[in-house]
């Protein structure tokens, strides 16, 4: 369902964060058609820094409207555009294996599933590579807060800091870290979905259709399988 302005407008000058739980900067700004659809947001992430960021990556939140990660957008819509892929080719191999469509009518489907497929796959290698990079990022991302917070530590227990500002500077360094791995689990499932997925419609492709007949022999009817012009 499409964002309204006045779904929008609320947030105007509070803080945004993304779909993690990490502030992303304050809403100052909003696109909108002249009905009423939003169709972008402006963020201001520092002093210097603005940001426009397209209506399908906002996501409404109990506690506000949420930004939600270039990479999850598309592995979301690449998940559902494989998965609607996969039903259609077992439903296509199953009806042509009962006879219940013409073969001409199979054909012409098949080979319209299998461009799909083709376009599907290479998406799918593009967003994978997109995706090991940006797990990369987080794994470096995860060393750099370790470091700062080894630092952290071994300066407050020499006596060299003050505890209020040691504590207040180690939850944040651990809240940060603790967002990290969370964006890094979910890269990692849908990187396993994706294959997962990718390997479904590979099986259902390899699966040869069966036909059965009935032969006449000397000794009376026997009933075959004939899979891909292959008696079994």
């Amino acid at each position: 369902m499409p964002l309204r302005l006045e779904d929008v407008s609320r947030y105007l000058g509070q803080p945004i964060y993304d779909v993690y739980g990490r502030r992303i900067g304050i809403l100052v700004g909003v696109y909108s058609e002249v009905d009423g659809t939003v169709t972008a947001v402006e963020v201001s992430t520092n002093d210097s820094i603005y940001e426009t960021i397209p209506a399908e990556r906002l996501e409404p939140a109990n506690d506000g409207l949420k930004i939600v990660p270039e990479w999850l957008i598309k592995a979301r819509s690449l998940e559902k555009k494989l998965d609607v892929i996969r039903k259609r080719i077992r439903a296509l191999e199953e009806l042509y294996a009962k006879k219940e469509i013409p073969e001409h009518a199979y054909n012409e489907l098949k080979e319209k599933l299998s461009k799909e497929l083709d376009k599907a796959r290479s998406e799918s290698k593009t967003l994978k590579e997109d995706l090991r990079k940006r797990k990369f990022e987080l794994e470096n991302f995860v060393l750099h807060i370790e470091k700062a917070m080894t630092n952290l530590m071994v300066s407050y227990t020499a006596g060299e800091l003050p505890e209020e500002g040691f504590k207040n500077s180690i939850n944040l360094l651990r809240y940060a870290k603790q967002l990290a791995m969370e964006e890094k689990k979910d890269i990692e499932k849908h990187l396993e979905t994706l294959t997962k997925l990718e390997e479904e419609i590979e099986k259902a492709l390899a699966t040869p259709s069966e036909e059965v007949v009935t032969l006449e022999t000397s000794q009376g009817p026997i009933v075959v399988k004939v899979i891909d012009g292959v008696q079994a």
